[in-house]
């Protein structure tokens, strides 16, 4: 197990500003406030390309204009300097769920959670991605 820094950088793209409100106020409440949000994933893209930015994690809608989360994942997986980043895509209950899933999978997503979610089974795929120990958090 990893130790838990909640210093890292998070980086969050998602289309629906409401969704991306959620999920950073969900962050900052586990204490995790190093956060860069997008609502355009072309933005994001950009901003996943300048290798001088430090990302430690992403997460990222699946459905989004113009760029999808899956574009985004193959962007991060195809950067040298970005393909062992940790990636959680958020997708939306539906028939498609199934073969977005395997989609994702096959371009090595880590995790993935299905809107709606609750706070807690956002913080436990973090800290099951990132490999952090969740009693040595409550012991502290």
């Amino acid at each position: 197990m990893a130790q838990t820094d909640l210093n890292i950088q998070i980086l969050v793209v998602d289309d629906d500003k409401q969704v991306l409100e959620v999920i950073v106020e969900y962050l900052e409440y586990f204490g995790l406030c190093n956060v860069k949000s997008f609502s355009s994933a072309q933005q994001a893209l950009t901003y996943i390309q300048d290798t001088r930015n430090v990302i430690d994690l992403v997460f990222s809608d699946w459905e989004m204009k113009h760029l999808s989360g899956l574009d985004l994942l193959k962007a991060v997986r195809g950067n040298p300097h970005r393909k062992e980043t940790p990636f959680i895509m958020v997708t939306s209950q539906g028939s498609m769920e199934r073969i977005k899933i395997t989609r994702a999978v096959k371009s090595k997503v880590d995790a993935y959670i299905i809107k709606p979610f609750r706070a807690e089974t956002l913080k436990n795929k973090i800290w099951d991605v990132l490999e952090w120990n969740q009693e040595d958090e409550q012991a502290s």
